[in-house]
């Protein structure tokens, strides 16, 4: 479990928990003040809650196979100049998400090809191209996802021929 905390930054499923430890011991640990829990996921802590926890609770409570994806996840490959207070989850279309903490949005998407992800990161989030693509979606103008694409281009996140491969994957779903 030692290994499974330090690679999650200390936040873990309870899912997760259980193959450790009774369901008794989880909430002697809660009860007793020693953990936080947030809806299914546990914090193996008392103290705050840094950003890449929040990360790491959002992408366990929307379940299996989710990402970080969109703003937050161009963020995290480097992006400058956009905070947002919402951490952005991508998950596939078929799958459930659990409930949610608040500040947590998740987006279903019907294209989820494993190209678009950087499954080895931690947490797991889409790589640049996808998230520049899946932010300016999300915006709430078109200025906005302007702005947002040209920051992505400047500060050199994304390569054009990247953002045009993307663009080709996600046009079929389109007309969805």
């Amino acid at each position: 479990m030692d290994e499974l905390l330090d690679r999650q930054r200390g936040v873990i499923a309870k899912t997760q928990a259980l193959q450790f430890m009774s369901r008794k011991a989880i909430q002697h640990r809660v009860a007793t003040g020693r953990w936080q829990q947030q809806h299914s996921v546990l914090v193996t802590h008392s103290g705050p809650i840094d950003m890449a926890q929040r990360h790491w609770i959002a992408v366990l409570s929307a379940g299996a196979g989710a990402a970080l994806g969109g703003i937050t996840a161009a963020q995290q490959s480097g992006l400058r100049g956009y905070n947002s207070a919402i951490t952005h989850v991508l998950i596939p279309a078929g799958r459930r998400s659990g409930p949610l903490p608040a500040g947590v949005v998740v987006h279903r998407t019907s294209v989820w090809d494993e190209r678009d992800i950087l499954s080895a990161a931690l947490p797991p989030r889409t790589k640049a191209a996808r998230s520049v693509v899946d932010a300016a979606q999300w915006a709430r103008s078109d200025d906005d996802a302007q702005g947002l694409i040209a920051a992505s281009f400047q500060q050199r996140i994304v390569a054009a021929r990247d953002i045009q491969d993307v663009l080709r994957r996600l046009a079929p779903a389109a007309g969805d």
